[in-house]
Formats: C-alpha cells, sequence, structure tokens
C-alpha cells in the first residue's frame, strides 16, 4: 500500500518495507498458484522472451490479484540493446508493476533512460510518476561502469549483476565485490545473481557467500531454491521504505 503525501512541490512516496531474501523469476505462462506457493517474496513477471509470451500476461495478473490483493508484480525487462525495453516497460506499468529489473544493464544513462520512459507511461495511465521502482541488473558493461548507477536515479531501489559461468570463480568474486561496493554507493540493495547449479549443498554455499558479502538476498528461476534462500538470507535488511521524487516531468539528474 502506498501513501501520498501532497503539500509541497514535491511528492513523498511511502512504502512498508519490503522483504527483499528471495526474487522468483517466472514466465508468463506460468501457473501463478505454483508461483505463490513457492514462498518467494517477491515474483519477478519475466518479458525477457518472445513477444508473444506476454500476451499471457494479464492472466497471469488477474489470478494474482486474487490471491495476493496486496502484493503487486515485478518485470524483468529485457535489456535496451534487445531494442524492446520501452514497450516491456509500458506492458509493465499497464499491469501495475510494483518494480522493473533491467536486465543488461550498461551503466547509470540506461537507468536514467528506463526512468523517463516509465514516467510516461505512469502519466499516461494515471499513475503517480515516480511510484515504480527500479532495479539494475548489470552485466560486464555493467560491472566497468558501476560507479555511474550512483544518484542515476531517485527510483533505483536495488543492483544486481548476471552471473555467467562457476558463481565461485575469481570473476565472480570481482563482480559481487564490484556490485556490493556500487549499492552500497548508492545507498540500495545488493541483490545475488540467478545461479546455474542444481546441486543444493552447493547453492547454499553459494547463498551464503552472497550473504555475507553484504547481499540483501538472491534471485532465482527455481521454486524449490526459495526455503533455501529465505533461510540463508533471513533477518537481511528490508528495502528502503520511501523516496522523495518530483512532481515534474523533467527527467533525471546524472
Amino acid at each position: 500500500m502506498e501513501k501520498f503525501k501532497i503539500g509541497s512541490p514535491r511528492l513523498l512516496i511511502m512504502r512498508k518495507p519490503l522483504k527483499t531474501r528471495s526474487w522468483l523469476i517466472v514466465e508468463p505462462f506460468t501457473d501463478a498458484a505454483a508461483a505463490h506457493s513457492s514462498g518467494a517474496d517477491r515474483i519477478l513477471l519475466d518479458l525477457t522472451g518472445p513477444s508473444a509470451s506476454w500476451q499471457a500476461v494479464s492472466g497471469f495478473c488477474r489470478v494474482w490479484v486474487d490471491m495476493e490483493p496486496d502484493q503487486p508484480l515485478s518485470f524483468l525487462l529485457p535489456p535496451f540493446l534487445s531494442g524492446r525495453t520501452e514497450i516491456a516497460a509500458e506492458r509493465a506499468v499497464r499491469a501495475g508493476a510494483a518494480s522493473v529489473f533491467l536486465s543488461g544493464a550498461r551503466n547509470g544513462a540506461e537507468v536514467q533512460r528506463l526512468d523517463v520512459a516509465l514516467r510516461v507511461e505512469e502519466i499516461r495511465g494515471g499513475r503517480a510518476p515516480g511510484g515504480t521502482a527500479i532495479v539494475a541488473l548489470a552485466h560486464a558493461a555493467g560491472m566497468l561502469a558501476a560507479a555511474s548507477f550512483e544518484r542515476c536515479s531517485a527510483r533505483l531501489e536495488g543492483i544486481g549483476w548476471e552471473a555467467q559461468g562457476d558463481p565461485f570463480s575469481d570473476t565472480a568474486r570481482l563482480a559481487r565485490a564490484t556490485i556490493g561496493l556500487a549499492a552500497s554507493a548508492a545507498g540500495v540493495v545488493a541483490l545475488d545473481a540467478v545461479s546455474p547449479t542444481d546441486d543444493d549443498t552447493a547453492f547454499r554455499s553459494e547463498c551464503l557467500t552472497a550473504q555475507e558479502s553484504g547481499f540483501a538476498g538472491k534471485l532465482s528461476r527455481q521454486n524449490r531454491q526459495i526455503p533455501i534462500i529465505n533461510h540463508v538470507f533471513a533477518g537481511q535488511a528490508s528495502a528502503p521504505v520511501g523516496r522523495t521524487i518530483s512532481k515534474t516531468s523533467e527527467p533525471p539528474s546524472a
């Protein structure tokens, strides 16, 4: 539930603290009841696949609202390199997204670009501008430009990374350290990447490594991994409760 206070040139959006331990990524055609039963703190509807799969979004959302009317869905957007980010953002805002995750984020400028796209769709749909949060999922270029995520947008509430290869390699350790520092500098939560492993013991070790590195939670595509994430990250800090955003249509400052 959001609380709006208007009495000055700025609008304060207040949110209840959100648990951020486990984020389950599901396809739009997934059974919503099965996703709900996973126990994930948040559901992330995947819009990175073929546009044809988006036709199932409205059906999933209708079922989800009946089960969790007070917990809006989040959406995983395709990277800007795909040329489909803005249209996916439009679909997410129309579906009432609480937040959007930008996959393949290369720098803070892309977050700013997404901020503007979301503002346009929010105004068009009659929503308060700034109500849709952003989480940037950096890939290699984004990690090299990690400092650019600081102060890139008032919407930014988290920074994560996209794993490639061995999650215990030197590259993965460097990636976690980079993302952890970038999130700390930006004052947002750090989220660990989806794991490539199917081994529960290895997965638990991966979660512990992330938790000890200061990460608040982890993304997953497997229902059975959610209880492990919730257990390892129990007691982690919640996401930011609220933030002040401009009521004007001016783009975010760099």
